[in-house]
């Protein structure tokens, strides 16, 4: 018995390694061009073995079929392929000129037995269609400027925070501030709560804030393994499979919206459009449930991380920071109660700050898609199959000497009126139908943080954050998530 066991098991691993070799002809039958992939885990080996970040991976990709003079590449996730467009006119092809065949981002979701999975970055298809059309209004720059009462009580917050630590001219971990800042936001914007994460970081509320992007390894594991560990996006699913946060949040949006309901109470803030566009147009309670969570997915770390950013590249380069705080005081003074929306979005350097910090530190490394219909690459005769995911990469673009030389040097006058980029090698809020619904909303939030810090502090390195910042190595976040954090030296003027 046991020869014949150990026969099975031979037999089984030899049929599963002949299986890979096969699944790895599938490129070179696409006549694509491709990186030798390894056994079991394909071309991420390193990512999958803790050893580097799979943004910096497909970044590398990028890099080595780029410096090949190829147009674009395949790559395979263990033994799934994964195509890889280098040029940007492919780019376009993708995210624009061919959307009905991208129209999906290949994302988990599953609305029965995950009903949070359910919201507008996930959907697919027609519904997400008819949800788009039905959020879009909620997005305008008229109905944000009846939040900005929120955004400035909060920014007060923020900053009286800070104060005591200025005086004492304190190492602050900015990350874990900012976190709690724009944590308090989207509480109050989203769930009408105040929150008070700043205030109380170890409250509750904190923690689910704080611990939400950043999963238990074995739910990781788990989720990939549910999900095939083909397609990237299969990922997602580790970030809401944990059933306490999920009843977390469809408690908390049930009793608030029973609340308001029963008492006639309207706020102004995000769930109120929500409840507005349901009495309108018709959006179920699950739909609200899921939108609200996407609201802080995509609203919380991204900010946090890109303020955190902004202020690390400008300790560490002192003549960014003074030109961009004049232009604030000029302009807005230093009172920053008195910053108004309009003023936050008319300061063209601080714009050319935001956009030179997303430059080098996306929020996504890069953007997932998923061939929905047989596509012709352009310029070939390789036809993508339908079910085949697509990853455009963001990184690599965007540190892409030709399209912006010295890559890793922080200058906001590439930004300038003067200067000009190549389409379709910026994206950091993605591009085309599926361009971020929230873009503004983050712009907002974050150039309102960096405008108020500038205006009332100095901020100058600390040892303990290099000046170019690594990323973790285990990719447990949706986000770029620093390695050690992003400590800074932070001062009053």
């Amino acid at each position: 018995m046991f020869e014949i066991l150990c026969i099975i098991i031979l037999f089984s691993l030899v049929s599963w390694y002949l299986y890979y070799l096969y699944c790895f002809n599938y490129w070179k039958k696409k006549q694509v061009p491709t990186h030798p992939p390894k056994f079991p885990a394909g071309n991420i080996l390193k990512s999958v073995l803790g050893k580097e970040n799979i943004f910096i991976t497909v970044e590398n990709y990028y890099r080595e079929f780029k410096r090949k003079g190829y147009k674009h590449a395949g790559l395979y996730f263990f033994n799934g392929p994964v195509y890889l467009p280098i040029d940007p006119e492919i780019v376009k092809s993708i995210l624009t000129t061919d959307f009905e065949h991208f129209v999906d981002r290949g994302v988990f979701v599953d609305e029965k037995n995950f009903p949070l999975s359910a919201h507008l970055f996930s959907i697919k298809g027609s519904k997400w269609r008819k949800l788009r059309t039905k959020l879009s209004p909620t997005f305008t720059s008229g109905k944000l400027k009846t939040m900005y009462e929120i955004f400035t009580k909060m920014t007060q917050n923020f900053i009286e925070t800070l104060k005591p630590k200025a005086e004492r001219k304190d190492d602050i971990n900015i990350k874990h501030v900012t976190n709690n800042f724009t944590a308090d936001i989207i509480f109050s914007t989203a769930f009408g709560l105040e929150s008070n994460t700043l205030q109380n970081p170890d409250s509750k509320l904190a923690k689910i804030a704080n611990t939400l992007f950043i999963p238990p390894t074995w739910i990781v594991i788990k989720a990939l393994a549910l999900e095939g560990l083909k397609n990237p996006g299969g990922i997602v699913r580790a970030f809401i499979s944990d059933k306490s946060k999920e009843e977390f949040f469809v408690d908390l949006v049930k009793k608030t919206v029973k609340h308001r309901d029963e008492n006639k109470i309207v706020r102004k803030d995000f769930l109120s459009l929500l409840l507005e566009v349901r009495d309108k147009e018709g959006l179920s309670f699950n739909e609200i449930v899921a939108q609200c969570f996407l609201f802080f997915l995509a609203g919380f770390d991204t900010s946090s991380q890109t303020i955190s950013y902004c202020i690390h590249s400008l300790a560490y380069n002192q003549d960014i920071q003074d030109k961009l705080r004049k232009e604030i005081l000029d302009n807005m003074g230093s009172d920053f109660t008195k910053y108004t929306y309009d003023n936050i979005f008319k300061l063209p350097y601080l714009d050319q700050v935001f956009k030179e910090t997303l430059r080098i530190y996306p929020v996504l490394g890069f953007l997932n898609r998923i061939c929905v219909k047989p596509y012709q690459i352009p310029g070939t005769d390789s036809v993508l199959d339908v079910g085949t995911p697509v990853l455009i990469p963001v990184l690599g673009l965007h540190r892409d000497p030709e399209y912006f030389p010295d890559p890793l040097k922080f200058d906001p006058e590439r930004f300038s009126e003067n200067n000009s980029h190549v389409p379709f090698t910026y994206l950091p809020f993605g591009e085309g139908p599926r361009f971020c619904i929230g873009a503004r909303y983050g712009q907002l939030q974050a150039k309102l943080g960096i405008a108020c810090l500038v205006s009332q502090f100095r901020f100058k390195p600390s040892p303990k954050t290099p000046e170019f910042i690594e990323f973790d190595k285990i990719s447990k976040s949706l986000a770029m998530f620093p390695e050690k954090g992003i400590t800074v030296k932070i001062e009053n003027l």
